[in-house]
């Protein structure tokens, strides 16, 4: 079996075992976590007239600009109405092709650093790097919830957009990222990311033309930068940029749930924390020591952090949430560093090569286990909301939500025990005259 022929097989079964894991959100509901919000109840998806995709293409609602996102939503409603179904069937296939490119991505990457290693240690690495991202507990929000569409396919194209580069084709590397960022701007730290490839990877010298060829790659970031921060700014006033602590502190928070996916909730408050931001201050410190070293920790961090950025320079009155789904695409970078970590272990002894596949065995079996074992929270909206309210410190609207998703079940005293519960721990809380209104006509 030649060597593209071979890394086209092992493509297939990173994307089959990822399927395989996830199969069960094909039979998921949408939940009441902006699924009805942005999908159910958005009358802008319900056709694809000219006025239609006028909207999608120029509004600034709902606190985002996603165009294609929005698009894909239409065109699925269009095929199937409003069958979830239809909706968890595209981010199935599509996270399953992630890790597909991912690992074809990888397997390239790693080639380049490592241009003696041997095709079998290549194609283990590069499957490593895949399997350990696509089956992280960590991806299960991002792909069982509805509204997480946009960004997966915002991913499939970020890392289409990566492949081109390494082909090279400039051009269609811009294309892609183009579509990328019309999809969602999750991906905007993409110019960071071929800089680390053209520096730590490709070995390039960063000189006037290639800084020239980036600037398209920084103008189309900085664009959609601008405006997703305008959207948001329009949706809620109280929003605000924040680059103080919170910033520096969430990348070594996000590592550390990474490394510990363990009490996985909707949401978790980036403290304004010294220690953390100093930690970070530290960590990079250390790994840019090593990059000069021709190493490629410093490149991997790099775009990590990079990759966080949008999700951590906007804070709501002082606050700075975090969510699972913001290390779809960041993450990115540490699964291929795990990846070279492992093709460094297999090129040694065969004791060292045969813990580092034992290792990669549990270590993906673990991750898998963990994955399964969330998906049934995203199963409907009274599972969801049940699993955060086990949580320590459940968010003040949990309570409202599962009270809504029982009602919307008939269920009319469990609700109203919520709605109790509601105002026992939030007295006054204005946002339960509504839906009491709905249980008393009801």
């Amino acid at each position: 079996m030649n060597a593209a022929r071979g890394s086209a097989v092992a493509a297939g079964l990173c994307a089959l075992l990822t399927a395989c894991l996830y199969h069960p959100i094909l039979a998921h509901g949408f939940v009441n976590l902006e699924d009805y919000w942005l999908i159910v109840d958005n009358p802008h998806l319900r056709g694809l007239s000219r006025p239609d995709l006028a909207w999608m293409f120029t509004s600034l609602d709902y606190g985002t600009y996603q165009p294609l996102g929005w698009l894909t939503y239409a065109v699925i409603h269009a095929w199937r109405g409003l069958d979830p179904a239809a909706f968890h069937l595209v981010s199935w296939l599509t996270h399953a092709a992630c890790a597909a490119l991912l690992f074809l991505a990888a397997v390239r990457v790693l080639r380049a650093a490592a241009p003696r290693a041997t095709e079998r240690d290549l194609l283990t690495a590069g499957a490593a790097a895949a399997l350990t991202w696509a089956l992280h507990p960590m991806r299960v929000e991002q792909v069982a919830w509805a509204t997480g569409l946009p960004d997966v396919l915002a991913t499939f194209f970020f890392l289409a957009a990566v492949l081109a580069y390494l082909r090279p084709s400039l051009g269609l590397c811009l294309g892609l990222y183009l579509v990328s960022s019309l999809f969602r701007w999750k991906g905007v730290s993409l110019p960071v990311v071929l800089l680390a490839l053209d520096v730590f990877i490709l070995r390039r010298t960063l000189d006037r033309r290639a800084w020239l060829e980036k600037l398209p790659f920084f103008l189309v970031a900085a664009a959609f930068s601008a405006v997703n921060a305008r959207s948001k700014l329009l949706l809620a006033p109280g929003h605000a940029f924040d680059l103080g602590l919170h910033a520096a502190a969430g990348p070594i928070f996000y590592l550390g749930k990474l490394l510990a996916p363990v009490h996985l909730t909707l949401d978790y408050w980036i403290p304004e924390s010294l220690p953390l931001a100093a930690a970070f201050v530290g960590l990079s410190a250390a790994v840019f020591v090593k990059a000069e070293r021709r190493e490629s920790a410093g490149a991997a961090w790099a775009c990590f952090a990079a990759g966080l950025a949008p999700s951590l320079v906007m804070s709501f009155r002082g606050l700075v949430v975090a969510h699972d789904r913001a290390t779809y695409l960041p993450a990115l970078s540490l699964h291929l560093l795990l990846g070279g970590g492992v093709l460094a272990a297999l090129r040694g002894g065969r004791a060292r090569r045969l813990a580092a596949l034992a290792a990669v065995v549990v270590v993906v079996a673990a991750l898998g286990a963990l994955s399964r074992a969330q998906l049934p929270v995203w199963r409907d909206s009274e599972s969801l909301w049940r699993r955060v309210l086990a949580e320590p410190a459940p968010p003040d609207y949990a309570h409202l939500s599962l009270a809504h998703a029982l009602l919307e079940q008939g269920r009319r005293d469990e609700a109203a025990a919520e709605l109790r519960e509601q105002l026992r721990l939030f007295p006054g809380d204005r946002r339960v005259e509504g839906l009491a209104r709905e249980l008393g006509r009801r």
